[in-house]
């Protein structure tokens, strides 16, 4: 053995108090009884989820903290609180650790029965265009469960409004959230057929630069719109001359059927008004959108949000493999 004491081996750090088995590596229950006490708020609270002493839980929270030298949570008399590195712990964990407790879970039949309340968020017109015979369906099937579904254009805070999975277009909210994607949804330029008569020069657009002059009709948050090329390139613009604003695709299909501007809208959504007709760039095209499902970083992917995202998933394909009428 080395004289030098700096490339001595040091002595594993103990993790475990005396009722658990001692290990030097960090270990899945280290960091699961932790994120436990930091949701639940308190080392009781989470003991007794758990269905572990009080002194086992704070033992083994503490020796956690020691393995990482830092502190991850703040006590007091009355409850606890995150550190700042404990709260960055936490984001980084959680997704890790719901998803293999998810996975161990689905080895359960017991779990298939969901009940409880799941609280959804979606955009008004994907919502109507896509979820809602789905998530109806859904409910539908879990008599136990009550769905509460909330239609919104904005980005919701998950955590501040008790939201379990948000189903949202790109680009995404910064937050802490894990985020799944779902599919893509294609978009299109289309305008009035009195605004191409207006404007004709909107029948030979070779580029999509050639669309800053015109009237935009803008649908906030959407700031961007973003182009591909044949060849890979990519382009992204922001309308610079305003025709009108509205924070609903919808309401944005029927500005451009009044021929207030060219609008970035949902294909299916712009395909519902005949009088409306699609702008093409030569070999450019308009880029899709990414949808995704949301869900807190610092919340267990329960059975029920994970069910709700399987079947989202698992009808669409369904719906795509159907041979056309």
């Amino acid at each position: 053995m080395s004289n030098n004491p700096a490339l001595r081996p040091r002595p594993p750090i103990p993790i475990c108090g005396p009722d658990f088995e001692g290990t030097a590596m960090l270990g899945f229950d280290d960091a699961a009884i932790f994120l436990k006490v930091a949701r639940e708020g308190s080392f009781i609270a989470a003991a007794r989820a758990l269905g572990l002493p009080t002194s086992s839980v704070s033992r083994r929270v503490a020796a956690l903290e020691a393995r990482l030298k830092v502190q991850l949570l703040r006590r007091t008399t009355r409850a606890v609180g995150l550190t700042d590195d404990g709260r960055a712990f936490v984001d980084r964990c959680a997704a890790a650790i719901d998803e293999i407790e998810a996975a161990a879970k689905g080895f359960d039949t017991s779990e298939a029965r969901l009940t409880g309340r799941l609280t959804v968020t979606a955009p008004h017109h994907v919502c109507n265009e896509e979820f809602a015979p789905n998530l109806l369906a859904f409910a539908a099937g879990h008599p136990d469960l009550v769905m509460d579904l909330r239609l919104t254009n904005g980005a919701p805070d998950l955590i501040e409004e008790g939201i379990d999975v948000a189903f949202q277009l790109a680009p995404l909210p910064e937050g802490r959230h894990v985020a799944r994607k779902l599919w893509s949804s294609p978009y299109m330029i289309c305008a009035s057929r009195d605004f191409v008569d207006r404007h004709p020069e909107t029948r030979r657009l070779d580029h999509p630069r050639r669309l800053c002059p015109l009237p935009a009709i803008l649908t906030p948050p959407i700031r961007n719109w973003r182009f591909v090329h044949a060849g890979g390139e990519t382009y992204a613009m922001a309308p610079r001359t305003l025709g009108a604003s509205v924070d609903d695709l919808s309401m944005g299909a029927l500005a451009a059927r009044q021929g207030l501007g060219v609008a970035y809208l949902p294909r299916g959504l712009a395909g519902r008004f005949p009088d409306l007709v699609e702008l093409t760039f030569g070999d450019w095209r308009v880029e899709d959108r990414e949808l995704y499902a949301l869900y807190p970083a610092t919340r267990q992917l329960s059975p029920k949000v994970r069910a709700v995202i399987d079947h989202a998933l698992s009808t669409r394909a369904a719906h795509q493999s159907r041979p056309a009428a």
